[in-house]
């Protein structure tokens, strides 16, 4: 068998190179249990078939070929265990570092040291952003910026965009969303986000909120605002109570008696 290995060399290399490929796609990179594994089979098999060999059960041509395919088995083999080794290593080693990287993500800060309070001017309120909502990380996507008031006190009406009720059009306000432009801008994250936010993912595509917010930003009538405008929309739909406690409050608008 000595001699075949000296004879295959470059072949038992090429096997043990596939080995190495296999294992290292294969292994999952927890602890390597050999025994309980389809690779304690293939063992048993190759010391079975090795043994008819070397006990001369089997002789001449046969025992020539047999002998060739155990050399193989045996490289490729041997790849298979060091990359599933090398896998389980460089797994355990990531581990470890995720596991410290939350230790010390869990250890809590110190309070900051109280500020001193220093007279600033009062930044416009249209480059503000209005806070964070509860849960906002965990949204997948990215908010979209926001205005804590509409630009010259004046808002845009939203419910002009098919697809934006009262209720959404409050949700929005509570975000910081006054103006068509404002939705216009918004990118692929921030309609992911929002959509999620408002409890309908997907619903801001279908209706084209953006290509809508477009039109009306540049002035064009599109054909859901014109029947808005002329009052042939009677109602708004909503989507949930999620966003709820964003809803801006709707103003008085001065008439006599209390809002029913």
């Amino acid at each position: 068998m000595l001699y075949l290995a000296t004879q295959f060399a470059w072949f038992l290399l090429a096997a043990f190179g596939i080995g190495l490929a296999m294992g290292w796609i294969t292994c999952t990179g927890g602890k390597v249990r050999f025994w309980t594994s389809p690779i304690t089979l293939l063992v048993g098999v190759w010391a079975v078939v090795a043994a008819l060999t070397w006990l001369q059960v089997v002789n001449g041509v046969a025992a020539l070929w047999l002998e060739t395919a155990l050399l193989y088995v045996a490289a490729y083999l041997a790849g298979c265990c060091l990359a599933c080794f090398a896998r389980s290593i460089f797994a355990h080693r990531d581990s470890v570092v995720a596991i410290a990287g939350a230790n010390v993500g869990s250890i809590p800060e110190a309070p900051p040291a109280p500020a001193v309070a220093v007279a600033k001017p009062a930044p416009a309120q249209s480059a503000s952003l209005p806070g964070k909502v509860e849960g906002e990380d965990l949204i997948p996507g990215r908010r979209p910026s926001g205005l804590v008031a509409p630009r010259s006190g004046k808002a845009d009406d939203l419910k002009l965009i098919k697809g934006i009720g009262q209720q959404n059009e409050g949700r929005l306000h509570g975000l910081g969303i006054w103006h068509f432009e404002q939705i216009a801008a918004w990118t692929p994250q921030n309609i992911e986000w929002v959509g999620h936010y408002l409890a309908f993912p997907g619903r801001i595509e279908r209706e084209d909120w953006v290509a809508q917010a477009h039109s009306l930003a540049a002035g064009i009538e599109t054909e859901f605002s014109a029947r808005a405008r002329a009052g042939e929309v009677a109602t708004s739909r909503d989507d949930g109570t999620q966003g709820q406690g964003n809803v801006a409050g709707i103003p008085e608008d001065g008439a006599d008696g209390k809002r029913p």
